[in-house]
Order: C-alpha cells, then sequence, then structure tokens
C-alpha cells in the first residue's frame, strides 16, 4: 500500500498515466506517452484509463 501511494500523488486512489510518468522519470526511465498509456493498459481491469490498488497488485506481482 505504501509503494501504491508513492504511485498515487494526489491520494485519489487512482494511478493516472501522468503520475505513473512522474515515477518512472524518477527511476530514471523516460516512456512517452503512449507506453505508459499501454503499462496502464495491460491491468486495467476496469478499462477506466486508471489504475486502482488492486489492479496495481496485479502490476507489481
Amino acid at each position: 500500500k505504501e509503494a501504491f501511494s508513492l504511485f498515487d500523488k494526489d491520494g485519489d486512489g487512482q494511478i493516472t498515466t501522468k503520475e505513473l510518468g512522474t515515477v518512472m522519470r524518477s527511476l530514471g526511465q523516460n516512456p512517452s506517452e503512449s507506453e505508459l498509456q499501454d503499462m496502464i493498459n495491460e491491468v486495467d481491469a476496469d478499462n477506466n484509463g486508471t489504475i486502482d490498488f488492486p489492479e496495481f497488485l496485479t502490476m507489481m506481482a
């Protein structure tokens, strides 16, 4: 849950492409918008365009 909070900058329970990009860049990665969207789409079970906590657990597994 702490790791999720690092990604979820505004604390709304959802990780957006913008939030994911911020964390990826802080780790030295430089993903494009389409790459970020692809990463989210891979685990976005409810197809709402963001990652919630259960989807985040899937992504980290």
